[in-house]
């Protein structure tokens, strides 16, 4: 039969919007794995040796049980795959790195298809337009070292080697951000399968709103397969600085992170800074990355608010490069982490605020975080539950991250952050009920230490005891309505569903 052989050659040429990749050729078959298995996608049962792990969480916190798993080599095979769920009313979930907080790449909840990206993870750097082609499967260690080993370029992007291309589509953080960006700034341009299992291709001057949807809140709308990043070319004088302040009072913390918010209200956009609490109480880590700059620059721009601080227990400051600073951040002797295959765990609970540059902490909200560090945090150090909080600077200055212009041209919602939390806990196995709420019990009274009622939080440290409506709220804020409206035109049957998904416009 000649049919099945010409099809690739008639997707070429219908328009490159909507290539109907995989046609309904057959009659409805008895069940959805018969469907995938009449358009050839691998899969993987649950009676297969190999389901335990492929569906184990990165978070053992958290344990879904997919109805199926599915591993493409190609693009035709995850469009099968989302018609066959269609047709079925199976919810699909892509699985990229598999790192998301809430295990939403296994879904969030039982009964999902699981697309397994890990096949598809080249990464592609274009000289002739400067973009890099990254699918879907990549992990942000292997994009920064083959992008640097292609042409010395660079994205800003997070700090962990493992972590997938939900990142992106989601915000994605890194050191450098406040210089180029959150990594979602810089999509020019994405492919993606959609909730009819179409591949349509999504850039400002077409599709533009599915873009806009997709740089923000992608798990909800698609399956993006290969991204388009701006790159930049990477500086090689980065000045690493890291002071830690141990032994210090509550009242000495406190006036020492209202002289570092001050700092960080007019900071430039080449500095990364950020403060840490290692479990240690009210100890910090004052630390960061002064971008293209010498070290003199950095001692004449942190000079004067090193004198306002408290004598440092320990301070270190040099210069590397590029990948000797990611390398410093992600804590390994190389950014490099397998292809296929990655098979490493932990068990925590994490959570997120972000604070406004409009309305900066207060002195009281201050204090009242340190206490609770000071109090119920030293409780959980002795008692066994290790923590750290990591507070990085989003905005200030000319941050590049808090341009409102930015709220057009991606569903991201948090243009106006000065300060994001994260508050996170290692469980050590095995992990009983008791642990698993006293961390919860933990973490929730650190976050309301220091939120006030006008606080939002980050969807890339989704936390899954929040409840559907208000993480639409904490998450997305004033963008959600736009965001649900788009649900509806691309997603309105919720093909792409998870417990804080966007949901449709009545």
């Amino acid at each position: 039969m000649l049919l099945p052989l010409l099809l690739p050659l008639l997707s070429l040429l219908l328009p490159v919007d909507a290539v109907p990749v995989v046609p309904n050729l057959h009659t409805r078959q008895q069940t959805f794995t018969d469907c995938l298995a009449a358009a050839g996608v691998p899969i993987v049962l649950q009676s297969d040796s190999s389901f335990a792990q492929l569906s184990s969480a990165y978070n053992l916190r958290l344990a879904y049980t997919p109805r199926t798993i599915t591993i493409p080599t190609t693009v035709l095979q995850i469009s099968a795959t989302v018609k066959c769920a269609k047709q079925y009313g199976v919810r699909v979930s892509a699985r990229g790195g598999g790192h998301s907080y809430s295990a939403q790449g296994l879904g969030g909840a039982d009964g999902h298809v699981v697309v397994d990206l890990q096949n598809l993870h080249s990464v592609k750097y274009n000289p002739a337009s400067t973009l890099a082609e990254v699918e879907g499967g990549a992990r942000l260690g292997n994009i920064a070292q083959q992008l640097y080993d292609q042409g010395k370029r660079g994205i800003p992007h997070g700090t962990c080697p493992a972590v997938g291309m939900g990142h992106p589509s989601l915000g994605g953080f890194g050191i450098s951000s406040r210089f180029w960006g959150l990594m979602v700034d810089n999509i020019e341009k994405v492919e993606v399968i959609t909730a009819d299992g179409a591949l349509r291709t999504a850039k400002p001057s077409w599709n533009g709103d599915l873009l806009w949807a997709l740089k923000g809140a992608g798990p909800s709308f698609g399956i993006i397969t290969k991204f388009y990043f701006k790159t930049y070319s990477v500086p090689e004088t980065i000045v690493n600085y890291s002071y830690r302040f141990s032994g210090i009072t509550v009242d000495q913390a406190v006036a020492a992170f209202l002289d570092i918010q001050e700092f960080a209200k007019s900071a430039p956009r080449a500095l990364g800074l950020g403060v840490s609490l290692w479990g240690n109480g009210v100890s910090f880590e004052l630390s960061g990355a002064y971008y293209d700059k010498t070290e003199q620059d950095f001692t004449d721009l942190f000079k004067p608010l090193l004198d306002k601080l408290p004598i440092p227990t320990t301070s270190e400051v040099n210069v590397k490069g590029w990948i000797g600073t990611l390398i410093r951040y992600a804590g390994a002797q190389t950014l490099s982490v397998p292809e296929t295959g990655y098979d490493e765990h932990t068990t925590f609970f994490a959570k997120s605020l972000v604070t406004s540059q409009a309305s900066p902490l207060l002195a009281s909200s201050i204090r009242t975080f340190f206490d609770y560090a000071n109090t119920q945090g030293v409780t959980a150090s002795q008692s066994g539950l290790p923590w750290f909080v990591i507070i990085n600077l989003y905005g200030g200055g000319d941050s590049a991250i808090t341009n409102p212009d930015l709220l057009l041209q991606s569903s991201y919602g948090h243009r106006d952050t000065l300060w994001n939390f994260q508050f996170y806990t290692t469980i050590t196995p095995p992990l009983t009920p008791q642990a698993n709420s006293s961390s919860i019990t933990f973490l929730d009274g650190f976050d309301k230490s220091v939120r006030r009622a006008e606080d939002g939080a980050y969807v890339n440290y989704a936390d899954p005891t929040i409840s559907r409506a208000d993480s639409h709220t904490l998450y997305y804020g004033q963008q959600y309505e736009r965001l649900a409206d788009m649900k509806k035109k691309w997603d309105n049957d919720q093909v792409f569903w998870y417990p804080q998904s966007i949901d449709p416009a009545a």
